[in-house]
Order: C-alpha cells, then sequence, then structure tokens
C-alpha cells in the first residue's frame, strides 16, 4: 500500500535527519563546554537596551556589572544602557543600579522613538554612538538575561578565531506551571536551538551575542538595522554575506521562565517565524518544509484512523502504525536531548545556587514527563502556527505593532 510505504519513509527521514542534527550537536557541546574562560580580553562595550522593568530587573544589571572581565585589576568592559524615554520605569531604576557602581564605566542613552525601526534596534543604534574609542568589540545583551559571572569572557572569546564572525548564547524556555501553551513553545524553542550546532544554520540571538567592532562596520549592520524590526537575524545574514560563521557559546545558553498566556504564546510564536521569514529566510523556509511534511503526516494518520474505524481493513491499520511509528523516533532524541540541555544549563549555573536557581532546575526536570505527554498537541498545533507565518509579516512586539514590508523596510502601525 503506497500510503504505508510513504509514512515508514517519513519516520525514516526523520530519523537521519534527527540523528545527524543531534550528533552534530551532542559532539560540539561537549567538546565547548568543559572548556576555561579564555585570555583574550579585548576592550568592549556592553549595549542593553531596556523597556520597562523584567522580574529580577535589578539583580540582573548587578549580574552583568560584576562580570569577570577584568584584567590586571581594570575592567575591560563597559556598560551603555539605552532606553526611548526617560519615562520610562527602567531609566529610574538603572541611575539607582549606577550610583552604586564605580568599577565599571556605565553609560545612559535616551533614544527618542523612529516610526520606521523596532524601539528596541532604535534604542541600539543609539547607544553605537556613543561607545568608547577604544573598543574593539561590541556586546548586545538583553536586561531579562540572567548571566553567569564570566559569560561575557566566554562570549567574546571565539572572535579571536579566524572565519568567526559573532557570536551567541541561546535562550531555553522552561514551563514552571507545566500549562500546554507554556510547554508547547518549550519544545518549539528546543527545536529551534538544535540548529546552533550547524555552522550553516546557526543564528545570532539578540539576548547575548558579540561582534568585533571592525567586523560590525565591514558587514554593514548599522545600515541594515536603519529600517528594520530585529537586531539578531539581522546582523546574522550580514555577517553571513561576508563568509563569516555565527559560533554558538553553549556556556551563554540562559535558561528563562517559560510561562505565559495562549495569547502572549501565540504572539511570541508568530513573531519568531515572521522575523525569520524577513531576515533569515533560509531558515524559515526550512521550518516550513518541515510543517508541511508534518501536515501531511498528521493528515495521513488521521485518515488511515478514521478508514480502519469505518471499515476494519487491516491495510489502514497497518498504514497508521506505519505513521505512529514517528512517535518513538521522537520520544528517543526528546530524551537524549533533556540530558544533554541539563548538563548545559546545570554548568552555567552559579555557584551557590539561589532558592531560585533551584527551583528552575526543579521546573526543567518536569518538563521531560510534559512534553512527552504533548506530543500529540504539539503535531495538531505547531506545524499550522508555522504555515501561518506565510499569511502575514505584521507583528506585536512589546505592546507595539510593526508591519515588516522588507528587510529594510519597517513600518508601526
Amino acid at each position: 500500500m503506497i500510503l504505508v510505504v510513504i509514512l515508514c519513509l517519513i519516520t525514516v527521514v526523520a530519523l537521519i535527519v534527527q540523528t545527524k542534527a543531534f550528533n552534530q550537536l551532542f559532539s560540539y557541546v561537549l567538546k565547548e563546554i568543559d572548556k576555561p574562560p579564555a585570555d583574550y580580553l579585548p576592550p568592549i562595550s556592553v549595549i542593553l537596551p531596556c523597556k520597562g522593568l523584567d522580574p529580577g530587573f535589578k539583580d540582573n544589571l548587578r549580574k552583568l556589572l560584576d562580570q569577570d572581565y577584568v584584567q590586571d585589576g581594570k575592567a575591560q568592559f563597559e556598560v551603555i544602557f539605552t532606553v526611548a524615554s526617560a519615562d520610562d520605569p527602567a531609566y529610574a531604576a538603572i541611575e539607582e543600579i549606577r550610583k552604586t557602581i564605580d568599577v565599571v564605566e556605565t553609560k545612559v542613552v535616551v533614544a527618542g522613538v523612529n516610526s520606521q525601526r523596532g524601539q528596541k534596534i532604535n534604542n541600539q543604534l543609539a547607544a553605537l554612538q556613543v561607545i568608547s574609542d577604544r573598543t574593539e568589540a561590541i556586546v548586545f545583551v538583553d536586561s531579562d538575561v540572567i548571566a553567569r559571572n564570566n559569560m561575557l569572557r566566554y562570549l567574546v572569546a571565539p572572535l579571536s578565531q579566524p572565519g568567526v564572525g559573532a557570536t551567541t548564547g541561546y535562550r531555553f524556555y522552561i514551563p514552571f506551571k507545566g500549562d500546554l501553551p507554556s510547554v508547547l513553545r518549550s519544545m518549539w524553542n528546543r527545536v529551534t536551538a538544535w540548529e546552533m550546532g550547524s555552522e550553516k544554520y546557526a543564528f545570532a540571538w539578540g539576548g547575548a551575542m558579540a561582534i568585533k567592532r571592525d567586523t560590525f562596520r565591514q558587514a554593514r549592520v548599522a545600515e541594515s538595522w536603519d529600517r528594520a524590526a530585529d537586531d539578531d537575524l539581522s546582523l546574522t545574514t550580514s555577517v553571513k554575506a561576508l563568509g563569516l560563521q555565527v559560533r554558538f557559546v553553549p556556556q551563554c545558553l540562559v535558561a528563562s521562565h517559560g510561562d505565559g498566556s495562549l495569547e502572549e504564546i501565540v504572539e511570541w510564536t508568530n513573531r519568531q517565524l515572521i522575523l525569520t521569514k524577513v531576515y533569515y529566510r533560509e531558515l524559515w523556509l526550512r521550518a516550513i518544509y518541515r510543517a508541511i511534511l508534518l501536515s501531511f503526516w498528521l493528515g495521513a494518520v488521521l485518515f488511515s484512523l478514521f478508514a480502519y474505524i469505518a471499515s476494519g481493513n487491516n491495510e489502514w491499520l497497518l498504514s497508521l502504525l506505519a505513521g505512529l511509528s514517528l512517535i518513538p523516533v521522537e520520544l528517543f532524541f526528546l530524551v537524549k536531548a533533556q540530558g544533554l540541555w541539563k548538563r548545559v544549563l546545570l554548568a552555567n549555573l552559579p555557584t551557590p545556587e539561589t532558592d531560585d536557581e533551584k527551583e528552575l532546575q526543579a521546573a526543567f526536570d518536569k518538563t521531560l514527563l510534559r512534553s512527552v505527554m504533548a506530543i500529540p498537541l504539539a503535531h495538531l498545533v505547531l506545524p499550522f502556527v508555522t504555515l501561518y507565518s506565510v499569511l502575514t509579516n505584521r507583528i506585536k512586539w512589546r505592546g507595539v505593532r510593526y508591519e515588516l514590508k522588507s528587510p529594510t523596510e519597517t513600518v508601526v502601525v
């Protein structure tokens, strides 16, 4: 029966593709994770765009300012905070923290508003105007990143290697409540993280990314950002256009609270897909091809199920079983990946651990069972959420709606 053969082929293809991707990621992460911090400490400017007060905002700022990026007793980095308006509550919190810091040079920039680009990018471009003359590399971080104390060392170090244009960490969402929308986002996020082990498809993540100042100029990143809504994927494509790599740094994988309402998570997923569609089309097409294949698989499995119920014909049962053979393959890699990510996340937690970090670890341990239970729903929802991105270029980001007309044209709507 043709359908049986097709469904078996889908399982075989999934097994081959996932084995290759996992082995690539696994070998890369194991090679990198135990490396000690490098001694490569060029002067850097850390740019932190802020809007509002994220949970733990002040603590995260203190962790950033207390980074072990010191040479001969002197900090080798400055931090530039940038906000849209002095009325933003983040502004007062930043000024309060700055009064307690005298070891690290800090600056605050009020960027204003520009209707033709994303607010985060507008803040970053304004900060670039005041970086120190001695700066050799630029680091961009988000205000909700919980950093290990040597994160900057690890993030900057690979920039000394030939062929590396930018470095990046990544976010790992951990659902605490265990509700289905949050678990689905965590699963979607994990699938995307597998791309980080690939030299071809690895991409920069705006929560923690670094680039040499000269490379930033040569890649014309500022020009790419001028009328853009996305910072990291546009930086990715600009760097890769020079023939350079984006290098993932496992030590900069950041655990984040992944709880959210259904509306928030649908909005987040839609935004990630559309930003990828506009700024990194090659990666988006991979997601679309995967979604089309899984949609066909789902339709074939459901058709086989209903046909068997209606007719009792064992050929339809065989077709159903052939389709469902994909599930054990996914379970196998889900379990293997759980062990890998746990090793990385535990290595990245500070010592001694705080109560919040212990709670984070406990929540991570529960995600495996929750993810297993959510696999059927993931097959029903995620392919169609992905395919929806074909129909629109509109996103909502921190309360602002944008229409992405092209990589170089963004309109606030």
